[in-house]
């Protein structure tokens, strides 16, 4: 096949997307076919890297001018392809569906969360149709009515593109819901799991306890993208009422860290709560080694590469029942993943008050292997072609 990708980011640009694409592009090369990629950058132009071209963008520009270069772009591009694989519905997928259906090609959309929401519950402009809304609801009650301004314009966006896209694919069953509710027929809908890398090396756990000054503590860990319905303010709140020597390291950064950051020295838990800021894989690897426990009582996941990342050590994870956290549980087993129940914090006490899991044998499920999952998405495009 010859595949186009289409993406927000890619590297240099550092970020999920920008891995994956440039994952599905490498493994797409080792199975035999050819490949494209465009992709918003810094300025316009093109690189050739590993093998196929990557044309770029240049974000700089107003946003009608810069989805009009994109789309005319993937146009171009993809004349000379089978398929065009989409990195989402909205900034890539809007400019990317135009452009691929002025050249006639059949596209593929990668969806990993609903961006009307997210922006809904950070504050972006909407109303209900009912009336104005508080922004705290959870993504399943956000998809049962309609909204209006800039959220109803997204939602509409998302729609729009899912559905004119031959298949779908999502990384959980929980988002395959979410698509369906949209209006995306269920026969495109392909659950594709991520990948479980492999951590790099680094520091023992020994080693980065003394260092970090850990030693005689017990460490729960998350790593977030720091935005309200993540839940580390849920943690932070009960944090007064754990044992003594619990430490909470936090990394991530975001729009809420300065908030988080205050809810700590308000409830006195300052010296019990560890905000790491954004960090690189070796380090979060190192950290996942040091911790005792990895906590993720979010109220949204599409599904969370961390609680696979933190099972491939050998640490335990508690997550709410939101989303697609549950789905690791199947994935992982009970002796990795235990799930407590969104927002009750009686049960978040109780349960990081008790004896904590332990360290258990590190776990690389072979559905989760990268290979598989590479073959699986391949496999998903080639359904079209």
């Amino acid at each position: 096949m010859k595949i186009l990708l289409a993406t927000g980011i890619y590297p240099p640009d550092a970020g999920g997307p920008a891995t994956y694409t440039r994952a599905v592009a490498r493994a797409a090369l080792l199975l035999g076919h050819d490949v494209q990629v465009v992709a918003y950058g810094e300025k316009d132009g093109i690189d050739h890297v590993e093998g196929y071209p990557v044309e770029r963008v240049g974000r700089t520009r107003n946003v009608f001018a810069r989805y009009w270069k994109f789309a005319d772009a993937v146009r171009r591009r993809a004349r000379l392809c089978d398929v065009v694989y989409l990195q989402g519905p909205v900034s890539e997928g809007l400019p990317g569906m135009i452009g691929a259906m002025i050249a006639r090609k059949k596209t593929v959309m990668k969806v990993v969360g609903d961006y009307a929401w997210e922006m809904y519950r950070q504050g972006g402009s909407g109303q209900s149709a009912v009336g104005s809304r508080q922004r705290n609801e959870l993504l399943n009650e956000f998809l049962m009515h309609r909204h209006g301004g800039l959220i109803r314009v997204l939602e509409w966006i998302e729609r729009w593109t899912a559905k004119r896209a031959k298949r779908v694919i999502v990384p959980s069953r929980y988002l395959a819901s979410v698509v369906k509710a949209w209006g995306v027929a269920d026969d495109r809908v392909r659950v594709v799991y991520n990948a479980a890398e492999p951590l790099p090396e680094g520091k023992t756990r020994e080693e980065m306890r003394r260092e970090s000054g850990l030693e005689g503590k017990r460490v729960l860990l998350t790593a977030v993208r720091c935005v309200p319905w993540k839940g580390v303010d849920f943690i932070i709140g009960i944090m007064p009422d754990l044992p003594s020597d619990v430490v909470f390291a936090v990394a991530g950064d975001g729009p809420s860290l300065d908030e988080w950051k205050k809810l700590a020295f308000e409830r006195r838990v300052a010296d019990h709560v560890r905000f790491l800021g954004r960090l690189d894989k070796p380090t979060l690897a190192d950290w996942y080694r040091a911790a005792d426990l990895f906590v993720l009582p979010s109220g949204y996941e599409g599904f969370p590469h961390v609680v696979t990342e933190a099972a491939s050590v050998g640490l335990s994870s508690f997550v709410s029942d939101q989303g697609g956290n549950p789905e690791t549980r199947e994935l992982l087993g009970d002796a990795l993943v235990r799930v407590l129940p969104y927002g009750d914090a009686g049960a978040w006490r109780v349960a990081l008050s008790d004896s904590w899991p332990g360290r258990a044998a590190p776990a690389a499920p072979e559905t989760l292997q990268f290979e598989v999952m590479m073959e699986k998405t391949i496999g998903v495009i080639r359904e079209i072609v």
